[in-house]
This record gives C-alpha cells, structure tokens and sequence, in this order.
C-alpha cells in the first residue's frame, strides 16, 4: 500500500516535469560543445545549463501541496508528506545526475582529454547544493516563490560576483580547485536536512496558494 502511494505521487507530481528536464537536456548538443579543448570549456554545460533546469524542475516538488487541505488529507496516510518530497527530491536528482552522466559519456565518446571522474564529482555536487537551497528556502519560508527567487539570485551572484570562494557553482570554469565541492556537498546536506526532516519552525506558518 504504502508503495503505491508513492507510484501514485511520482506519476501525478514528478513524471511531468521529468518529462521537461529530458527535452530541455535534449538541447545541450545544439547550445554546447561535446567536444570541449579545456575543462573549463567542458564544465560550462554541468555549472552552467545544468543547474538552470535545476531551478526550474526542482522547486515543482512543492507544487502539489500549496492547499492546506491537500496537506491535511496526504498526511493522515502512512506516508506523511516530507516523505513523499523526499522521494519527489530523491528522483529528481537522480534525474539530474542521469543528464550530467549523459554529457560525460558524451565527452568519452569524442575522446575529450579532459578528468571526467572530476566534471561528473563537479557537476552533481552543483545539482545537490541547488536542491539543498530549494528545499531549505520552501521550509522556511512555505512560499514557493522564494523557493525560485534565492537559487535564481544565488546563480546570478555567482556569474557575476567572483568572492564566494568554495561556494561558487563556477568552480571549474573559475579554476578553482575540486576540493570546492566538499564544501557545497556539505552544505548541501546540511540544507536538505533543514528542509526535509519532519519538525522544525518555519518563517511562514502559512503556505502560498
């Protein structure tokens, strides 16, 4: 039962927008090109292209919940809410890192002489700190607004401004070295720990509609 409850919410809520992510990936041989001279040429579609269909798929996980009634019905069942976002969360990423696995066998195939062990670390460390800012913004906010703004503002700092150090989605094309993403990593956990687990305050007690 408790199964497919969660086939259900992933076919209603997520397929969707999966659906989206593989077409908007499906422009990446037209925008990029899959046989880059430098790394730093390389890493554009993973810190780049990559973390904007980040932005725009990953903050639909909590679409379906806006109504409190919604929220009411879906957390008298065995599967309370959080985890089904966890679940929601879980697909996406691995979704995410799926194109990010595409673009690397893409390189392989082209026989890039570029350490693809160290884009594929680079680019899914990019798509785990997003998702940790989306779900941690939606948490402590309940507006699915703000859960678009802060990564969108945070990608636009770091395009523009070169002072966030280990936290910049740049961290190839900047040349800044691998051990970078230890640090978004961690902050990553730290942020879907603050806005998956069950409990905790929130900015706003009332969610959006």
């Amino acid at each position: 039962m408790r199964f497919q409850v969660s086939i259900n919410d992933l076919k209603a809520n997520v397929w969707p927008m999966s659906t989206v992510i593989l077409l908007l990936a499906g422009l990446i041989p037209l925008l990029f090109n899959l046989a880059p001279s430098s790394i730093q040429q390389a890493a554009m579609t993973g810190e780049l292209f990559v973390p904007l269909i980040a932005m725009i798929g990953l903050p639909t996980i909590f679409l379906p919940d806006q109504a409190e009634a919604i929220q009411a019905v879906i957390n008298t069942k065995h599967y309370r809410l959080p985890l089904l976002r966890l679940l929601r969360v879980s697909w996406l990423l691995l979704l995410l890192n799926l194109v990010n696995a595409g673009i690397i066998t893409a390189y392989g195939v082209h026989g890039v002489a570029v350490p693809l062990l160290t884009l594929m670390i680079d680019f899914s460390a990019k798509t785990l700190l997003l998702a940790g800012l989306v779900t941690v913004s939606y948490r402590l906010t309940q507006n699915i607004v703000v859960a678009y703004i802060l990564p969108v503002t945070y990608f636009a700092l770091c395009l523009g401004y070169t002072g966030l150090g280990p936290l910049n989605l740049l961290t190839l094309m900047h040349g800044r070295p691998l051990s970078d993403c230890g640090w978004q990593v961690g902050v990553a956990l730290l942020m879907l720990g603050i806005g998956l687990i069950p409990g905790g305050a929130t900015l706003n007690p009332h969610p959006s509609r």
